[in-house]
């Protein structure tokens, strides 16, 4: 397969991202892979995958609410739902994922701010403080195909589902997916 190129004759960064795979956290912590979905009418699914340092999937999160919310609020709120299992979990060293460029570089700067986006931020950096280290990761949404594909598992369950021994087949290709491509 050819690769497609950019103006410049190197690899645009969609191909890039996704030839890349889910990267494995450094040993001792654990990666939290989030992710939200908003549909117009219907409302709003987060979802939450907590994986290892060898790829293990240890507990998932998937949220069903049926207010709407502004698609960076969403992504925000599925961060701070991924923070606060990862503390309940007893995690301390923790890299938070997400696909929303824009909700982690504001936590990477500590944003401040009186909308309600910003609220959530505050939040998610308050409740993180207690972790001894965290990091702030932006991915491509096609690294991370193991909390996407969960959230169609558990998409028309209104409320808050929280798993960690049984996943579902599409769940487990997934994650051999994802564990085939590894870096």
């Amino acid at each position: 397969m050819a690769s497609v190129r950019g103006r410049d004759g190197g690899e645009r960064r969609e191909e890039r991202e996704k030839r890349a795979g889910w990267v494995v956290p450094q040993d001792g912590f654990v990666k939290v892979n989030v992710d939200a979905g908003v549909k117009e009418g219907e409302g709003v699914s987060l979802r939450v995958v907590c994986r290892d340092s060898r790829g293990r999937v240890l507990w998932g999160v998937s949220c069903v609410q049926e207010q709407v919310w502004e698609p960076q609020v969403a992504e925000a709120v599925a961060v701070l739902e991924g923070v606060k299992e990862a503390m309940r979990k007893g995690h301390s060293m923790v890299v938070i994922e997400s696909d929303c460029l824009q909700v982690i570089e504001a936590l990477k700067r500590k944003y401040k701010g009186r909308s309600v986006l910003s609220l959530v931020l505050g939040d998610i950096l308050s409740a993180s403080s207690s972790f001894v280290s965290v990091f702030w990761s932006y991915t491509s949404r096609v690294n991370y195909s193991v909390a996407h594909a969960l959230a169609h598992v558990f998409l028309r369950v209104v409320g808050r589902v929280l798993w960690s021994d049984v996943l579902s087949p599409i769940a487990i290709n997934a994650v051999s997916l994802d564990l085939s491509l590894m870096q």
